[in-house]
């Protein structure tokens, strides 16, 4: 809820970028029409529109040289250009480089670009931004250039953010195809870096065809750990793979270093289509990657193009960044499942390597991942790597991609055509897309100095008001549910007995047996519940008619524990699950995800969707607290709802979990999982009783959690989320939290969790619960973390396999 910059989202490029090109080969794939698509995709789709210009000037050398050295700069700026032949023999000294007589100004302005918007970035004039820039930068080292990399924009402009402003920590992902060599020199041996790179390897076969591209280079020194190589040694890879990845390893490392800057080299040579990477992610799931690391940084996101050679995939992967970055819903993808047992290996592998250095890593067994370390070590002990001693003297001019048939031609290009078909560009909905309901006739139901008072919903609105969080949003009407739409979820004899409560004299209502179920009665409670779920159903109809993209009520009384024919634990009218039931009725929806983050586990749901897979249910809550004997991890649903109920109960709450406890839950289990379900709709039973001073729970969790896994939720469905308040008894927490939240469904940057509560999951919570969820689900959930199971014999055979190999190389 910090201060919003002036403009959402900057963004940088010159016109004399495009001037840039390859003067011996016109059709080199590194050439203008790279960044002209973008440009033109991007201005197609009216982007640029609500976005911030940044002008690109010229760096210094003083820029430039935080990294080069003089050598290579003389060597540049004084290159041949107007002898063909000359400059020839001069590129023939670098690997895969070529030049022209625009190219030094070039590199020097996607340097001075890039700086200026990390200007405007860190001065708060643009909240994240996308440097449009060629040439290309991560593979350039300190004294020479490499892999059509003159210069290395993304390491001069973290070296920029540490000594300019002083940052601590700065992340830099890479997802270009190839490993970004020059990046990781640079920051080898510091931890002001932490450097993460997902590539192409093949064991060491595919370019740049280094031993420390592969995962057990994880710096030295004060680096040590801080280098991170994802090593992908097969081809193919699809979304499921890459969500893989991001959730067992770049999330939680990412979180738990807490970066002050986030810079992404960002090559869509990995991207469908490509004859670079031969890879078949598809465009739009860079908006879900660019998503979640929007919440890390304060938001301060900087993205930075890097390769992509796939002109159609380019300009659409870029284009789904930038939209992300300004803001709009990721797109719906396909249900994310079975994660290729290649990627398994290596993520065991680099879990083995990282095991030490990072506690969210911990939080999964390595036992077993050994056989696979091996397995990969002997497999790139055949492939001929780079290295000093071997490296020719002089390079091939124009690198030789892979040349497709015509049929393969065809083929790729009707998968390309497909997978933009797939994934329209729809117009976002404007400012005020979040949706508000709340009504002070929830406040007639009171009970004396009970914990479940009118004053829980006061003290939300009261901070949304205090932060004009209430007037950026959409209110929507308050209603009185129906008896037909009630009965939707609980039974006649129950709504009929309920309703007696209205004319009920007060001898009558204090002689019910409710207080055994924690439940009180007045004259005003029926109408008080039916104004609660009908309140919640104007939300869903206003979202699903797309009236509002998200929304959150604030409503009581709460609902989860109500079960069908019983009232229960404060709650009368289950709300969450009379939502879930309507829009399966009204809507037809098939796929609905409930993630329940009250401290008290919500029986009533459970129990209403126990056998129905139609509905997922996740529950994050004190395994040990009310209701009594409910929410055991065992407890995984019945019949065809077998595997669709997850209680992620912490044990003992003993120490209590903190922030870091269930973002981690989130990236391990929660995304996965959501992702290989692939809801049409979320539903948030959101109750803050989990909050550090909460009257009723004893967790530990601050208002930066709450933002935090809402966020992460507006991943899913489009972005169609509701949020309906459950339970929480600290006003001063309700009124933190609640507002937490809204601002997230706003797209507001989410908290940043404090030093001591955000980055370290709890061995003794996160570890013990975790995995242990983790294993109970595994036979239902091909998304959660696995170490793949070698076959009887694999070793012995796997060892002759590599020894006929090398006789046949040799």
């Amino acid at each position: 809820m910090s201060v919003q910059p002036k403009f959402l989202t900057g963004y940088t490029y010159d016109d004399l970028m495009l001037k840039h090109e390859c003067p011996w080969s016109k059709e080199h794939h590194e050439n203008p029409h790279r960044l002209s698509s973008i440009l033109d995709r991007c201005r197609e789709l009216n982007l640029f529109d609500r976005c911030h210009f940044v002008k690109s000037t010229k760096a210094s050398d003083d820029d430039i040289l935080l990294y080069h050295n003089k050598n290579l700069l003389q060597n540049i700026s004084s290159a041949p250009v107007k002898n063909i032949e000359q400059l020839k023999e001069f590129c023939r000294s670098y690997d895969d480089v070529y030049m022209n007589e625009y190219s030094f100004e070039a590199a020097k302005l996607a340097i001075g670009g890039s700086l200026n918007l990390l200007d405007s970035i860190m001065t708060d004039q643009c909240r994240n931004g996308f440097a449009l820039v060629r040439p290309p930068g991560h593979h350039a080292m300190a004294n020479e250039m490499n892999g059509f990399c003159l210069f290395n924009n993304v390491v001069i402009t973290a070296k920029t953010a540490i000594e300019k402003y002083n940052l601590q920590r700065v992340l830099i992902l890479d997802w270009d195809v190839h490993h970004g060599q020059g990046t990781q020199y640079a920051f080898y041996d510091t931890n002001k870096v932490l450097y993460i790179s997902t590539h192409r390897y093949d064991y060491g076969k595919f370019w740049p065809q280094l031993a420390e591209s592969d995962f057990d280079h994880i710096g030295d020194g004060d680096g040590r750990g801080y280098n991170v190589n994802i090593p992908l040694n097969k081809t193919g890879l699809k979304n499921a793979d890459y969500l893989y990845i991001f959730f067992n390893i770049i999330l939680p490392i990412a979180y738990e270093y807490d970066p002050d800057l986030v810079l992404v080299s960002a090559g869509y040579d990995v991207a469908l289509g490509c004859p670079e990477g031969e890879m078949n992610i598809t465009p739009e799931v860079f908006a879900h990657l660019t998503h979640y690391l929007k919440g890390l940084a304060n938001g301060k996101v900087m993205v930075l193009l890097e390769g992509g050679y796939c002109l159609e995939t380019l300009a659409e992967s870029a284009a789904w960044t930038l939209r992300s970055l300004l803001g709009d819903p990721c797109p719906p993808l396909q249900a994310c499942t079975n994660p290729d047992p290649i990627v398994k290996k290596t993520v065991a592998c680099c879990k083995n390597v990282l095991k030490d250095y990072w506690q969210s890593i911990r939080i999964d067994s390595t036992e077993g991942s050994e056989v696979w370390i091996r397995e990969a070590k002997q497999k790139q002990s055949l492939n001929p790597l780079c290295d000093n001693q071997n490296r020719p003297t002089k390079y091939d001019l124009t690198p030789t991609l892979i040349q497709r048939t015509e049929q393969e031609k065809q083929r790729v290009a009707e998968l390309v055509k497909h997978a933009l078909e797939m994934t329209p560009h729809v117009r976002p909905l404007e400012r005020g897309a979040t949706l508000l309901v709340y009504d002070e006739l929830m406040r007639k139901f009171s009970v004396n100095n009970h914990c479940e008072r009118p004053g829980r919903i006061v003290a939300i609105w009261k901070g949304l008001k205090s932060r004009g969080l209430d007037k950026r949003c959409t209110m929507i009407p308050s209603r009185m549910a129906t008896k037909e739409e009630i009965l939707l979820v609980h039974n006649q004899d129950f709504y009929d007995d309920l309703e007696t409560t209205k004319t009920a004299t007060r001898r009558e209502l204090q002689t019910r047996e409710g207080k055994i179920r924690s439940v009180e009665y007045t004259n005003e409670l029926f109408n008080n519940a039916l104004l609660a779920a009908g309140s919640c159903l104007n939300m869903v109809d206003a979202i699903m008619n797309d009236q509002g993209r998200n929304g959150f009520a604030i409503i009581r009384p709460p609902g989860h524990h109500a079960h069908s024919g019983l009232d229960y634990g404060f709650c009368y009218f289950n709300n969450v699950a009379i939502c879930a039931r309507y829009l399966q009725k009204n809507y037809n929806l098939q796929r609905i995800l409930i993630v329940d983050f009250d401290y008290h586990m919500g029986d009533g749901v459970k129990d209403v969707f126990y056998e129905d897979p139609g509905v997922l249910y996740i529950s994050l809550h004190c395994a040990d607290a009310f209701p009594p004997n409910e929410g055991h991890p065992n407890d995984s649903g019945k019949d065809k709802g077998l595997g669709f109920n997850i209680n992620l109960g912490w044990l003992d709450f003993d120490p209590p979990p903190v922030d870091a406890d269930y973002i981690n839950a989130f990236h391990h289990v929660v995304l996965p999982v959501a992702y290989e379900y692939n809801p049409e709709f979320v539903l948030v039973c959101a109750g803050f009783d989990a909050a550090e001073g909460d009257r009723i729970g004893w967790g530990k969790l601050s208002a930066c959690a709450y933002s935090q896994m809402t966020h992460m939720l507006l991943s899913l469905a489009n972005g169609r989320v509701l949020e309906v308040l459950e339970g929480g008894y600290c006003l001063h927490q309700l009124n933190i939290c609640g507002s937490a939240c809204v601002a997230a469904l706003l797209g507001d940057v989410p908290a940043r969790c404090s030093e001591k509560s955000a980055k370290y999951p709890q061995d003794v919570v996160s570890v013990r619960t975790i995995q242990m969820i983790k294993n109970i689900h595994k036979p239902f959930w091909t998304s959660l973390y696995t170490i793949p199971s070698p076959d009887e014999n694999s070793i012995d055979d796997l060892a002759k396999d590599l020894e006929k190999t090398a006789k046949i190389q040799n």
